[in-house]
């Protein structure tokens, strides 16, 4: 029988997801987890790079103010236990208007993430199951999920994303914290009130309008 996995409910298969979890966003290896050994799935870690409306003025120029950054983080999930890890995220997107936008559900995952001039413990964050999934946010075995954090909010009326209003949005929200080219950054996840689990990437040296990152 498949157990189902949520804070509040300790059981000996938590610390042994969490850790798989976060390891498959790093790399596809044999781990040895629980003493026992697992084939995690291929992986990727991904920036979606965009234009950066800087001066607020709703139009991109980028021989002024305005400036190319990453807009988004990408990298994909999976398990390889029977138990479910439970990924309920705080946004959702619709493609109207701005995304992301509030899910309105009970989120059960958590996303810090941190430069030089920058940290968010609220980090905004989307969850998109990739090929064959049963509707709902519990991410089973033969499921995978890729997780979007965005640093800014898209105007899709003007084809650009903004600044936040301020720190406690969880968006990037001055010209200087601009995560671009050669920053490194860390992620915190904490998936499901497990024990919070960190990995690091480097930009390259010049963005493109994405990158996949090693």
């Amino acid at each position: 029988m498949q157990q189902i996995y949520r804070p509040g409910h300790p059981d000996r298969q938590r610390g042994a997801v969490a850790i798989e979890l976060a390891i498959v966003a790093i790399a596809g290896f044999i781990v040895a987890v629980m003493g026992t050994r697992a084939m995690l799935g291929s992986s990727f870690f991904v920036t979606a790079n965009g234009e950066i409306d800087v001066d607020g003025n709703d139009t991109i120029l980028l021989s002024g103010i305005d400036e190319l950054a990453v807009a988004k983080l990408k990298f994909m999930v999976e398990v390889t236990t029977d138990a479910l890890v439970d990924l309920t995220p705080p946004n959702t997107v619709d493609d109207k208007q701005t995304d992301p936008d509030s899910s309105g559900l009970s989120p059960r995952t958590f996303i810090s993430i941190s430069w030089d001039e920058f940290t968010t413990n609220s980090a905004q964050c989307t969850v998109v199951f990739m090929g064959d999934s049963n509707g709902d946010y519990l991410l089973e075995k033969g499921e995978r999920a890729e997780i979007t954090i965005w640093l800014h909010q898209y105007d899709g009326t003007n084809v650009l994303y903004d600044l936040g209003a301020g720190t406690s949005d969880g968006f990037v929200h001055t010209a200087t914290e601009l995560l671009q080219q050669r920053g490194f950054f860390v992620i915190e996840i904490i998936v499901g009130g497990s024990t919070s689990l960190v990995l690091g990437r480097t930009l390259p040296l010049e963005l493109g309008t994405s990158d996949l990152l090693d």
